[in-house]
Formats: C-alpha cells, sequence, structure tokens
C-alpha cells in the first residue's frame, strides 16, 4: 500500500498548523481524482511561511506600452517577471514535472533555447545544486492550451546550479514548433524537503503553469502521473513558474569576446555573461529628458588614490549614441543617492564593439575619455568605495541597457560578484533602488570600468587571490582568497595552486615561499597574473598556510612584494573551519552528482564527481579545525 503525501506550507514547523493544511490540499487534490478507487495522488509541499511578505512594488507604464527595466525581445517566450517569492516540491521523493503553455508568435516558432530558475532567493536550498534534470519541449495537437494531451517535441538534460537566485538556467534545443500552442517545462527527480520550482507569484496568468508528478513522472503522457497535469491553481497555488523559452536561428550565438585589459586599467567588473541587462539610457524610446541609470561599485585599492583617465560601461544597445552622461559617486544605499564625487557630459564619447551580443542586439563600450579626476585612497578617505555610472545618450529611438556580468576577465576590486549595484530612473519609478530589490528583481552586478594610473606614478598592488584546483574535464573552480577580513579555506585534497593578481603587467618574479611546504612561481593567466603552486599543500591540512612573491616586478618598473594567507582544511565542504558530520551530510544530499559551479567544493578529490569517494575524504579528516 503506498503512503499518500501531504501538502504542506513549510518553514514554520507546527503540527497543527501542518494537519489543517494537509486535509485542506487533500480536499482540493480530491478534485483532481476521477474517483476515490483511482489510486494514490501525489501531493505539493511549498516553501512560503507568509503569503504576501514580499510585495514587488508597482510596475511602471506609459499609456503607450509597458517598458520592461530587463532586455527581453518578442521572441523570448515567458510569464513571470524573473523573481520567485516560493518554490515548490513533491512532499515525498519523487519526480516532479512542471511546464508553462506559450502561444507561438510570429517568426518564432523555433526554439533554440530553455531557460529554468530553481527555488527562491526568500528560503535558498543550496542541496539543489547539482540535481539532474530533464527539460521538455511539448506540442499542443489541438490547440487547446490543455497539456492532458501533449506531445513530446525534444528533451535535453541539465544540472541545477545557482539555485535560490532568480539565475535562469539554459539548456540548448534546435526544435520548431509545429503547432499554435506548446508547452515548455521540466521534470526533476527530488527528495522531500526539497522545493526545486520557483514560484512567481505577483501579478500572475492564470491557468498557463501546470503541474504533475508522483513516484515516476511520465512525460509522455502527462495525465499518468500520482498527480495528473493540472493548473496549478487547481492544487491551490497561485503565480507562474520561472520558466521561459527563447525562439531563433539554429545558429549557435557567437562566442563571447573577452574584453582585453588596457594600459592604465584600474578596475573592470567583468564581461557580459549573456544573462540580462538593466535600462542605462537618456533620451532613448523612453521620452526626450527621461534617463535611466546603472551604479555598480568599485574600490580604490591604492593608499595614495586613482587619477582617473577615463570610465566606460559595456551596453547592448540599439539605438544611435549621440552622448554620454557620466557620475561617480560615494555612499549609496537604498533610497538615498549619497554624494556625488565628480560627474559631466560629452557629445562625443568613444563607441566600439565589444564582439559580444545578446537577445539579438550588439553590445557596445560607451567610453568617456580625456578626464582628470582624481579620487582618494586610503590615506585621503575612510571611504574608499565608489559608484560609478556611465549612461550613452540617444535619438530618441531604440534603447540601451548595462550588460549584466559575473565577473568573467574582472580586474580590481570587487571583481563582479559582490551584487551591489543601484538602479535610479524617474520614469520607472525606482530612486537609487538596489537592483537586487524584489521589485526590480535583478540581482546581478553590470558591466562597467576605470581607466587611469595610480596617484604618484603608480605603486606595484595585491588586488585578488584564489586557489584554483582542475576538476577533470569539467574546468578549473576557483576559491576566493580574501586579502583582508575572514581568511579563505580551502577544502580540496592535493596539491594547490594560488593565482595571484596585480594591478599592473608583471614582468618578473624572484622568488615564493609558503609556511608549509615547497612553492613554485608559474606564468599565470595574463600579464597581471601568477600563479604559486604549493606541491605539499595536502600535508598541511588543519593549518594556516601564509604565501609570499618577492622580487615583483611590473612594467612601469616598480617592485614589491605580495602576500596571501588562507586556511587549509581538507573535508571542510562548508568553510565553517571544522570537519564534522555536516560537511558529510553535504555530501550525501548532493551526490551523486557531475561537478559544476555550484558544489565543486563538494568534489574533495576534483574528479569532476561527487560520490561517496568524497565522502571517505572528509572521514579521514573528520575531527580537524583550523587555529
Amino acid at each position: 500500500m503506498n503512503t499518500k503525501q501531504t501538502f504542506s506550507e513549510s518553514g514554520i514547523f507546527n503540527p497543527r498548523i501542518l494537519q489543517n493544511t494537509a486535509l485542506s490540499a487533500m480536499a482540493l487534490l480530491a478534485s483532481l481524482a476521477l474517483s476515490a478507487q483511482a489510486g494514490t495522488r501525489a501531493t505539493l509541499s511549498s516553501a512560503l511561511t507568509t503569503h504576501g511578505s514580499h510585495d514587488k512594488g508597482p510596475n511602471p507604464m506609459t499609456s503607450a506600452r509597458t517598458y520592461n527595466k530587463i532586455l527581453f525581445p518578442d521572441s523570448t517566450y515567458m510569464i513571470d517577471d524573473g523573481t520567485a517569492e516560493d518554490s515548490i516540491g513533491l512532499t515525498s521523493d519523487g519526480d516532479l514535472i512542471a511546464l508553462n503553455e506559450f502561444t507561438v508568435t510570429p517568426g518564432n516558432s523555433t526554439i533554440t533555447k530553455v531557460s529554468i530558475a530553481w527555488g527562491t532567493p526568500f528560503f535558498p536550498d543550496p542541496t539543489l545544486n547539482g540535481l539532474s534534470y530533464t527539460a521538455v519541449i511539448w506540442s499542443d495537437p489541438n490547440g487547446d492550451g490543455d497539456p492532458s494531451d501533449a506531445v513530446v517535441l525534444a528533451t535535453a538534460p541539465g544540472t541545477v546550479a545557482q539555485a535560490g537566485t532568480d539565475t535562469f538556467i539554459d539548456t540548448s534545443f534546435n526544435t520548431t514548433i509545429p503547432t499554435t500552442n506548446f508547452f515548455v517545462g521540466f521534470l526533476i527527480t527530488h527528495a522531500a524537503g526539497q522545493h526545486p520550482a520557483a514560484l512567481d507569484k505577483a501579478n500572475p496568468l492564470p491557468n498557463r503553469s501546470y503541474v504533475a508528478g508522483g513516484a515516476t513522472g511520465d512525460i509522455n503522457n502527462l495525465t499518468n502521473n500520482d498527480l495528473p497535469v493540472a493548473p496549478i491553481e487547481s492544487v491551490g497555488l497561485v503565480g507562474n513558474w520561472l520558466i521561459r523559452a527563447a525562439a531563433g536561428s539554429a545558429t549557435p550565438p557567437p562566442t563571447p569576446t573577452p574584453t582585453a585589459t588596457p594600459a592604465g586599467q584600474l578596475w573592470y567588473n567583468g564581461d557580459f555573461n549573456g544573462v540580462n541587462g538593466l535600462n542605462n539610457e537618456q533620451d532613448d524610446d523612453i521620452g526626450a529628458g527621461e534617463f535611466a541609470h546603472v551604479y555598480d561599485d568599485f574600490i580604490v585599492t591604492d593608499a595614495d588614490g586613482w587619477d582617473v583617465s577615463s570610465v566606460y560601461s559595456n551596453n547592448l544597445a540599439d539605438t544611435n549614441v549621440t552622448g554620454a552622461t557620466w557620475e561617480i559617486r560615494q555612499g549609496i544605499s537604498e533610497g538615498n543617492g549619497g554624494t556625488v564625487v565628480a560627474s559631466g557630459m560629452t557629445i562625443t564619447p568613444t563607441v566600439t564593439p565589444t564582439g559580444r551580443s545578446g537577445f539579438g542586439v550588439t553590445e557596445f563600450m560607451v567610453e568617456v575619455p580625456d578626464l582628470a579626476v582624481h579620487l582618494d585612497g586610503s590615506n585621503g578617505t575612510s571611504d574608499t568605495r565608489y559608484f560609478l555610472n556611465v549612461t550613452p545618450i540617444g535619438d530618441l529611438t531604440g534603447s540601451s541597457f548595462d550588460s549584466s556580468t559575473g565577473g568573467t576577465n574582472a580586474f580590481g576590486q570587487p571583481p563582479g560578484n559582490n551584487k551591489n549595484a543601484f538602479f535610479d530612473s524617474p520614469f520607472f519609478l525606482f530612486d537609487f533602488a538596489s537592483t537586487g530589490d524584489p521589485a526590480l528583481g535583478q540581482p546581478y552586478d553590470f558591466s562597467m570600468g576605470v581607466n587611469g594610473t595610480v596617484t604618484g606614478g603608480g605603486g606595484l598592488t595585491l588586488q585578488s587571490a584564489a586557489s584554483i584546483k582542475r576538476h577533470g574535464s569539467t574546468g578549473i573552480f576557483d576559491i576566493p582568497l580574501p586579502l583582508t577580513g575572514s581568511e579563505g579555506i580551502e577544502d580540496r585534497a592535493g596539491a594547490d595552486t594560488i593565482l595571484m593578481t596585480f594591478n599592473n603587467n608583471i614582468t618578473n618574479v624572484g622568488t615564493a615561499i609558503s609556511t608549509c611546504g615547497n612553492a613554485t612561481v608559474r606564468p599565470g593567466r595574463d600579464t597581471h597574473t601568477v600563479l604559486v603552486k604549493l606541491g605539499s599543500a595536502a600535508q598541511c591540512s588543519g593549518q594556516n598556510i601564509t604565501v609570499t612573491l618577492s622580487g615583483v616586478m611590473d612594467d612601469q618598473g616598480n617592485t614589491g612584494s605580495a602576500t596571501v594567507t588562507y586556511g587549509k582544511l581538507i573535508g571542510d565542504v562548508n568553510a565553517d573551519g571544522t570537519v564534522n558530520g555536516k560537511d558529510i551530510k553535504i555530501i550525501r544530499q548532493t551526490a551523486p552528482a557531475q561537478t559544476n559551479s555550484g558544489n565543486f567544493r563538494d568534489d574533495l578529490n576534483a574528479d569532476r564527481k561527487i560520490n561517496l569517494s568524497d565522502v571517505v575524504v572528509v572521514r579521514r579528516h573528520e575531527g580537524q579545525s583550523l587555529p
């Protein structure tokens, strides 16, 4: 006899609440059953504890059209706003199927990508990362928008990553839709207590999102599931899944071209990552005199400060750029624009294609040259964090969007990874709002940079450090090693390789020494970086290791040394400074899985697989801790 699952609003563990909710949910589910004898029906569990506690705010409009703050062309099929307020899963182990219904628009019948966001930032569940899923495209043979007769057109495997961040994970397709309507979704096998399906509950479109599932999910006959396919409203849910599809030609997108590090680069937040863009424009199609500004933060890392010669932003733009405004501020916070340190406007910006594109739009670097701005470092101010905006001015046509970035090819601090950006636009009714605000739903960093020289002719400084390791064919994954504050912890077994990034091009390195084991200097990833290989670091578990480079010389004739300290603690998956059962639990919840950017700390032996062999590594070091 099968055990019936229960529906629960998880988060507040109150047996009375759980019991009452279960009775209500089973009554809802009874309406889906053909009869009481039809078999056991799977039920669902919600991660949301208090409905309505995450208000997104208004959706700004004009009388002519709705202006999206985010960049999506007509070829993107979506019914969500990019932010999950809840996430849904089965109450017991099993297969969950979630899908959205769309109507084919003219010229957009070939689906090239399915994008899915997993879980919710309000209740993040890192154990979802690494789970395998199957993305599915179905046709609607009779065009009635009901998936009970849906036919599978294509499937593709995927791996959950960045769960609980509202980040969409892409799966590639090349599938032509032969019917008026179609469905896009996924099947995922998950454990009780996990909530993989992200749900947008604000301003929902009813009867467009569907759910099915059970002990063994059937994507070929969606009615042949313990929970037969039905609109989510039928099981007491309101909202739409964060599942999207993109149409285009079958040719793959162009390979992104890394932004070259120019001479005098002081800070760069990183290349466009293909995820999104946020309005960054003035006098474009939002109207004369209207503007939208994106600000992101950088730190002046040299004590004597910087002399800035140019600033720039990378924008996905289809407008004619006629000028650019720029600002450098300090002290920006939610609803507070802080203080303007320097600002200006030019009618002769330098506009250069970056070689990248997204959503069918070309990316351009819009640079304001010929500046002479001094920014104080720690010798002149206690606050060395600044915020930059460079906004293209248009000709009342088209739009411009500052490209999102994940920090690829970033330089300086922070390297495109701290999500401390702000959005200011009276047109869109935002007054210096954090881009992570649910009303914006854009928890990203944005591509922009600063060029110039270090005050007083420069100086050689260490900008950042990381412990890097290759995990077989899946690639190299970095653990950041902060230069100040809490130390980074390397939990993977084997030899360590430390990547040091400097502010200038390095021409020579003298020697490297380590407080534990031998150190060997090797060329870095580019002219700004140096690698130090620590051959015997595996014997140093449970110690703080200090690595020192001496005789470092840059292309400006500066010399100096650099020191990085980090903790070596094999098996410390959660980086809490102790190896114990918590680390084993994390691995068991992830395994078996392929290594990816979201779970690589679990792959302790760096063999690109997370399995029981990694548990063995923890067992060998259980009880160790850092001093």
